[in-house]
């Protein structure tokens, strides 16, 4: 009796979308993670069991549970930010990574210019290594200098500590090639560590799509099954961000259940429909109309002060 009187309350707080929206601005304030933007049925649903858990079936008295337990914040942000991740998930893209990208990338670098790669919502890791593996291979068949940088970014502090370590345990490790797990992991006990070769391509850093400043001039930018969480409008100013960020002719990499919407549509030009990778299209032009709708940087930066200026993880 006790569960379908909560279910049925979890159903009446879906629909509060404004007490959803004064948590969400409380959360930005305090702690500067901007989940406004975020899909509403998500977010109530990741919320769900943090409610459940503390014995509460509103978002306003959730909101005074954590004036009175701050450490319910990094509760919250696990729930908030559900790591689902593997080494080379999803076949279909990383062949396209394999067989098109990479190969197309480093035909085009010379000793100049460093290949820059961003592994945008990167979790504990296992995308951004897999993608330095397949990098690896690609520069050895080309003959190519080790001229490459994989920044690999997260929201989730705890999750990139995880990463840097660069140890898992066998079984997360099996969808790896068994050539390439000797090569680029030894053993630890009952784990396996990434090799110091594997782990110098690849930059860890705590980075929020929402609010910080995007990174510029690269040549591919890889996010899987994070536009899932976003709004549109969210979804769009990321893509303007990922547009300008490209180099002429990059490419950008998408999970299976995503592609860009609206205007989206005129940035990026499809290359495999199937493993949803495309390229940077050449000839849009941005209106004056179609930026009013991104941040401008005194805001990022504004945003950034409150960040760093309140306890987080």
């Amino acid at each position: 009796m006790t569960e379908m009187v909560f279910k049925r309350e979890a159903i009446d707080m879906t629909r509060g979308s404004a007490g959803l929206q004064r948590l969400m601005q409380k959360i930005y304030r305090e702690r500067g993670f901007d989940f406004r933007e975020y899909n509403k049925n998500t977010l109530a649903r990741r919320l769900q069991r943090r409610l459940h858990a503390r014995g509460v079936n509103s978002y306003a008295q959730y909101a005074h549970i954590l004036e009175d337990d701050p450490d319910e914040y990094d509760k919250l942000f696990n729930d908030l930010t559900i790591n689902v991740t593997s080494f080379f998930r999803d076949e279909v893209a990383f062949k396209a990574l394999e067989d098109i990208v990479l190969p197309t990338l480093i035909r085009r670098l010379n000793r100049n210019k460093v290949l820059r790669i961003w592994s945008a919502g990167c979790a504990t890791g296992e995308e951004p290594y897999s993608i330095a593996m397949l990098v690896l291979e690609q520069l050895g068949k080309q003959n190519q200098p080790h001229n490459v940088t994989i920044l690999a970014t997260d929201i989730d502090a705890t999750a990139l500590q995880q990463a840097k370590q660069g140890v898992f345990v066998r079984n997360q490790a099996t969808s790896i090639r068994s050539a390439w797990r000797r090569k680029y992991f030894m053993p630890q006990g009952n784990n396996l560590r990434v090799r110091p070769a594997l782990r110098k391509l690849v930059s860890f850093k705590v980075h929020n799509l929402v609010s910080d400043d995007p990174y510029k001039d690269l040549d591919l930018v890889v996010c899987r099954n994070v536009f899932i969480y976003f709004s549109l409008s969210l979804q769009m100013r990321v893509l303007k961000d990922f547009y300008d960020g490209l180099k002429k002719g990059g490419f950008l990499l998408l999970g299976k259940a995503e592609v860009p919407t609206g205007d989206g549509m005129a940035l990026f030009e499809p290359v495999d429909k199937k493993a949803k990778l495309f390229r940077k299209a050449d000839t849009h032009k941005f209106t004056q109309d179609q930026r009013q709708d991104k941040q401008e940087p005194s805001a990022r930066m504004l945003l950034r002060l409150i960040y760093h200026g309140n306890t987080h993880r």
